[in-house]
């Protein structure tokens, strides 16, 4: 079976231009066939991506497309003005556990599941950090 951690080597890319649309040509990594759809990271090496095109800068909607880029850290990944979003999403996390009680919970969940959203943690997070941010 493959598995892709033990793999050290360098991608080979077998298709000529990654943003051809259709994705009938494969991936591999060293010389493992990866698939013709492929998703994700492989160490930190290189990121594959598939979207689909929605119109917009020269994609055809609903084509399917495969990116492929190197791996990088986004240098805005701790900025300053995203502090106080990733605090109200620690609180309302935490409060979530542990403050709420079960009926207020409940509610939640009946709310949730009128607005057709996951789940009532995921609505009530969603309130908590508009109004706290």
């Amino acid at each position: 079976m493959f598995n892709a951690p033990n793999l050290v080597v360098t991608i080979a890319h077998l298709m000529d231009n990654p943003y051809k649309p259709l994705g009938l040509w494969k991936r591999s990594f060293g010389n493992t066939c990866l698939g013709s759809n492929v998703r994700g990271q492989i160490s930190k090496n290189r990121i594959f991506r598939t979207r689909r095109g929605n119109g917009f800068y020269g994609s055809i909607s609903g084509r399917l497309y495969h990116e492929r880029y190197r791996y990088f850290v986004p240098s805005t990944i701790n900025h300053p003005n995203g502090q106080p979003a990733r605090d109200a999403l620690t609180q309302a996390n935490y409060n979530w556990f542990n403050i709420l009680t079960d009926a207020e919970r409940a509610d939640y969940n009946k709310r949730a599941a009128k607005k057709k959203a996951l789940y009532g943690r995921v609505l009530y997070i969603g309130e908590y950090v508009h109004t706290h941010t």
